[in-house]
């Protein structure tokens, strides 16, 4: 059974071990914590619940990295975000659950994208999203139903997972069959429209197999009325041979969306110089959005983005020996999305005219249709072993992988003619967004096709020196062969461009673990971003090297009461070497620049879990430096000793809950964000904010009734950001939730 007695104030535990306090006293009087584990050690149970997780905020084991492992083992900063925090934040969206991630930040529609985009510690990562390990880098806004925990893992990570990785991956861990049964029902309704339903379902076969369920259905509208988020999917689920030398893992993932975008709103660019012509900025400009969160500026009745994920995977796992197990997993994604979105832009007759109610938004269509496949497999040798009184833990594998992306460009034209179709502008103060301008069905201007395949080796050693000291090693090569045939309206060939890189990436740290409640590290780890990274091939990009990146690490972590409760600290430093930049020379046989430079320093803070048998937390701050450090080709020399664009100072995020008595929890946070620039210039931006949430459950039983209040001050901020328009966060909202097992 597990200890319910009080426990003491963290603060008073952490007196017991002077080296711990000493370096999280220093690191918190300048920044935030992170850290991250790698060795396979048998971990204590803790408050098992129905579904095979724990329902508190800590994670024991983390399993990005390719195998289960404790945090403690990990040399790098990683961030777990429990199913029992996204379920008493009732989020349900990846974007809302890495709310819980400090240094994290969200791209809007990036180059007319769609999707889920990110940046991590300043740096892009809508290519580095993980599920269960395989890449799951398409364009598509993923739901939280059938995620169990969600790990971020920062800093380059490319001896563990191949290309990208600069600011660190996100890995959604699945939800997985157990031996045990569960049957749980929820149901939410909420302000904007808003009803989901979620199920899931486990039922135990036998003494050692089990299968698994999971289905979701969602219609949601927005406070920016005339957007819209509807989606739904299941997962089923089956394990063959739980605790025996034979485990086989089957799943399937079926996801769907049917959403109107949201491209948010435009900017009030600030004109340096009066002018009697045309402009889309004016001297009275603030160089931040127009003030019009609430305000929807799309076509509600003429834009859609439909997007539809399909994922099959199998793993089968065996133990050779007592000391080795054997792991093939496979997977096979096939990603489709149809995207007609209208973004807005903002037009005055001149740049001495005010913003004003009848300030003329302009429309720009968005048409993005993808089709792409993603085919991975991944075989694994974990073997543990002594030399002597040193003890090995190695990881050994190889990957194969061939990405399939075709993209078709598009164009719409009016109704029985050949002109093209304008979008209808309309005005600031009072949009018009109902209606179907005159245009035809869009037509295919052209399509490009892009094939990326991977093979690589990887080796890694975390070596037991002694019971205190640790040692990691590890080091992988890739071969990544990438080509895209570009082709006209009518299938005929025009060009054809590939490239093939040879990259070795190191990981390598040292820790320290006085005790079973702390552990140290100083870690260096590198990782490389080809020009084909997202699949396409340009002319210059055929001729450039991949960049290359790096991290810089110190850290420690802490497990407090009988480890209920997880503390990390970091000082970090991770630097891109070899930017690349646009020649001032135009030519398409010259490579692109490879003289840029730029860097993260900051520090980081984390703590989750509980502090005592009825409060539990989960908080944690960011503190960064994000500078350009060098320049060269077309971008301006000023720019150096900039930040980058969408990296904020400081992000931070607390949430705490509290049981009252055994039917009600009472909770609440907040998360703040500093200012962000849209661009390099580092002249348009987003304001710093902080947005508090609140929440109230009533149990009883196999029964819960669940209140989720969203931006309980109403405070305006925006989350989104592109250099053309940034999206805005919500205002105030509630949902209730009736939950229901049997």
């Amino acid at each position: 059974m597990k200890d319910t007695k009080k426990k003491p104030a963290g603060i008073r535990h952490l007196a017991k071990y002077p080296a711990a306090a000493a370096l999280f006293g220093v690191v918190a009087g300048t920044a935030h914590a992170a850290e991250v584990e790698l060795k396979t050690v048998e971990v204590k149970a803790t408050q098992a619940s129905q579904n095979g997780t724990a329902d508190t905020y800590v994670a024991p084991t983390v399993s990005v990295g390719r195998t289960k492992q404790e945090a403690r083992d990990v040399p790098q900063s990683v961030t777990s975000v429990t199913n029992q925090v996204m379920h008493d934040q009732d989020a349900n969206t990846l974007k809302e659950a890495l709310r819980n991630a400090v240094g994290v930040t969200f791209n809007a529609a990036e180059g007319g994208a769609s999707g889920d985009g990110i940046r991590i510690r300043g740096f892009g990562a809508s290519n580095d999203l993980y599920l269960d390990n395989f890449r799951d880098s398409a364009q598509y806004n993923r739901d939280t139903f059938n995620t169990d925990t969600l790990e971020v893992l920062r800093g380059p990570a490319s001896m563990l997972y191949g290309r990208g990785s600069t600011g660190g991956i996100v890995n959604q861990v699945s939800k997985a069959p157990f031996r045990g049964d569960l049957n749980q029902l929820s149901t939410t309704i909420g302000t904007d429209s808003f009803y989901r339903a979620e199920g899931d379902f486990n039922r135990a076969i036998g003494e050692s197999s089990a299968a698994r369920l999971t289905v979701m259905g969602q219609k949601a509208g927005n406070f920016r009325e005339g957007a819209e988020m509807n989606r739904w999917g299941f997962a089923p689920s089956v394990k063959i041979g739980i605790g025996e030398p034979t485990e086989i893992t089957l799943s399937y993932l079926h996801y769907q969306e049917d959403n109107v975008p949201d491209y948010g709103v435009p900017y009030y660019r600030k004109a340096t110089t009066p002018s009697k012509t045309a402009s889309s900025s004016s001297i009275h400009g603030t160089n931040t959005p127009i003030d019009r969160v609430d305000t929807f500026y799309g076509l509600k009745d003429f834009d859609s983005e439909k997007t539809r994920t399909d994922v099959l995977s199998a793993i089968v796992q065996h133990q050779l020996a007592p000391n080795m197990v054997l792991k093939n997993s496979t997977r096979y994604g096939q990603y489709d999305l149809d995207l007609r979105a209208s973004a807005p832009g903002i037009s005055f007759a001149n740049t001495s005219e005010a913003l004003s109610d009848s300030t003329k938004i302009t429309r720009s269509r968005k048409l993005r249709q993808r089709e792409q496949e993603i085919l991975s497999n991944v075989t694994d040798l974990l073997w543990d072993f002594e030399t002597g009184t040193i003890r090995h833990n190695v990881l050994a594998g190889v990957e194969l992988t061939r990405e399939t992306l075709l993209s078709t460009g598009r164009t719409q034209r009016v109704n029985g003619g050949t002109a093209s179709c304008a979008l209808p502008s309309t005005t600031v103060g009072n949009p018009v967004t109902g209606g179907v301008p005159n245009c035809a069905e869009p037509v295919k201007t052209g399509e490009a096709e892009s094939t990326a395949d991977t093979v690589a080796f990887y080796f890694q050693d975390m070596i037991d020196l002694d019971t205190k000291w640790k040692i990691l090693l590890g080091a992988r090569f890739d071969n990544f062969k990438a080509h895209t045939e570009n082709r006209d309206a009518n299938g005929v060939q025009t060009s054809r461009l590939g490239r093939t890189d040879n990259v070795w990436s190191w990981r390598t740290g040292l820790i320290y673990q006085p005790d079973q409640q702390q552990s140290y590290y100083l870690s260096y780890g590198t990782s490389f971003n080809p020009s084909a990274e997202a699949y396409s091939t340009d002319p210059r990009g055929e001729k450039t090297d991949p960049e290359k990146n790096a991290n810089y690490e110190l850290g420690g972590k802490w497990n407090l009461f009988d480890g209920d409760l997880a503390l990390r600290a970091a000082l970090f430093r991770t630097v891109k070497t070899n930017e690349r930049q646009t020649d001032i020379e135009v030519g398409v046989a010259k490579p692109y620049l490879l003289s840029g430079k730029r860097h993260t320093d900051g520090v980081e803070l984390e703590a989750a879990g509980r502090l005592t048998d009825k409060w539990q937390v989960f908080a944690g701050v960011a503190l960064m430096d994000p500078v350009i450090d060098k320049v060269a080709g077309a971008t301006p020399k000023s720019r150096e000793g900039n930040m980058p664009d969408n990296a904020p100072r400081y992000t931070g995020n607390v949430w705490t809950t509290y049981q009252i008595d055994g039917n009600w929890k009472l909770g609440g946070g907040f998360n703040a964000m500093g200012k962000r620039y849209t661009g390099t210039d580092n002249v348009v931006y987003l304001p710093s904010y902080v947005r508090w949430d609140a929440m109230a459950e009533w149990s009883n039983r196999d029964l819960s009734v669940q209140l989720n209040v969203y931006n309980l001050f109403d405070t305006d901020h925006y989350e989104g950001l592109y250099a053309g328009f940034a999206v805005p966060g919500t205002g105030r909202a509630a949902r209730v939730t009736v939950g229901y097992k049997f």
